[in-house]
Order: structure tokens, then sequence, then C-alpha cells
């Protein structure tokens, strides 16, 4: 991945970085890149799942999963079993999901990738969070947490500190998990992560709705829906302004 289309998906600018995804697929095409024509289906499938299009993402990941298995990449194997597990996972296919997960963690065990193993321990925690197996998804991610804390990895931490909140969140324990998002957030704005940190702000914008505390909650939504509307997340953005509209209904 160019450092340009990467800081296009950073911050959710997905039309412009499918865009420039899909430029470089035609010269990867040109020049009978293999491998980077795997990597790049892998891209363009994780923006169309960002998008919330599952089947074309998983379309996408087959096609780089076909080539990484004919050829032999092992780390690029790795990644495509891992965002194949994550189309289940949204899915709600949680059992299919570990099953892929599994298929990744073995690879990235092979081959001593950090960042791999990271990925997917967050990930299998997230999947045990899902089923409400709330202890054994922390064990997890504290496995991710460790590794990404001794490589300096700042995106990945505050996706892991993401994750944790929500475990909290789930289990009840609602001012822990306050404390775990503000972590992420603190991350996300220093590195400009705008998709990312309108997602953790809408959390938060739920969990002091479930405190009580609207005129809190009314802040965290509106910022989310100002930072979905500035990278063309339009379906989302509509989605904070019903919950704004609920939330002021409630206050007056």
């Amino acid at each position: 991945m160019d450092k340009l289309t990467k800081d296009y998906d950073a911050q959710g600018s997905y039309n412009e970085a499918l865009e420039w995804y899909k430029k470089s697929l035609e010269l990867k095409e040109q020049r009978g890149d293999t491998a980077g024509l795997a990597t790049t289906y892998n891209n363009i499938g994780s923006i169309y799942h960002a998008q919330g299009s599952y089947d074309e993402a998983l379309e996408w990941y087959k096609k780089s999963l076909e080539i990484f298995e004919r050829i032999g990449g092992t780390a690029g194997l790795a990644t495509t079993y891992n965002n194949i597990g994550l189309i289940y996972y949204s899915q709600g296919s949680y059992n299919k999901a570990l099953k892929w997960y599994k298929k990744s963690l073995e690879i990235s065990e092979q081959i001593g990738d950090k960042v791999g193993l990271a990925v997917t321990y967050n990930n299998i925690g997230s999947n045990y969070k899902a089923k409400g197996s709330y202890d054994e998804a922390l064990e997890w991610c504290r496995k991710g947490l460790e590794i990404l804390e001794q490589i300096g990895d700042n995106l990945g931490l505050a996706a892991t500190y993401h994750i944790i909140a929500g475990i909290h969140y789930a289990r009840g324990s609602y001012d822990e998990a306050l404390e775990w998002y503000k972590k992420s957030v603190e991350i996300k704005e220093q590195i400009g992560n705008r998709a990312g940190l309108a997602t953790t702000l809408h959390n938060m914008g739920y969990l002091e709705m479930e405190r009580g505390h609207l005129q809190k909650a009314l802040e965290y939504f509106t910022h989310s829906r100002d930072l979905y509307k500035q990278i063309g997340q339009v379906k989302y953005a509509a989605g904070e302004e019903s919950i704004i509209a609920e939330i002021r209904r409630r206050i007056h």
C-alpha cells in the first residue's frame, strides 16, 4: 500500500482510497506483479468491508487468497485469512470467523509476525466478546496489547483500547469502559484516524446514554456525526442525526 492511499484509508476517505487502489491495480496488472495484485485485492476488499459491502469484500479477498495459495505468500495468506474471518465476524458467523482467525494465527506464529499476531489476538478477543465470553475476550486482547506496546504501534494500540473498552461496556463496567475509550480517542486524534475516532465517539455516546448523562452523550454523537460527514459516510452521519434528535427530545 503506498503512503497516499494508506493515509486516505486511515482517515476514512474510502472513495479516494478506492480510486487509488484501482489505479494501483491497473499498474500491477500491466507489470505482471502477481503478489502486488493479491495485496491490492486485499486492500480493495478492506474498503468494501469498511463500507458494509460484505459480499463484495469477500469476493476480493477470495481473489487474493487464490493468488497467495498459488504463489505461497505466507504473510499475505495470514492477512487474507484474517480478513475473511472479519467478514464472517461482521455477519455474525462467529465459529466460521474463529476458524479463519486460527489459520492466520498459525502462519503468523510460524513466521514471527508480531503485528499479525497482535491483530489476530484482538480479532479473536472481539469474537469471544460477541459470544459473551468476556474473560476469554480480555485474555486474548491483553496478549495483543502486550505486543503492540512492545513495538509502539499507535494505530494498533488505539484499536485495542477500543476493543477492551467494548468488553467492559458489554459486561456493564461503564467507568472502566470509558477510561479505555478515552485512551483510544487520544491516540486517534493524534494520528488523524477520523473513521476510528467517529466509531469510538459513537460508542461513548451510547455509554453515556446508558448512564443517563444525556448532555454528554449529545456532545459525543454530535462530534461523531461531524466526523462521518467529513469522511463522506452519509449513512452513518444520518444515523447519528436520528440519535441526536432522540436525545434532544428526551432533554426537553
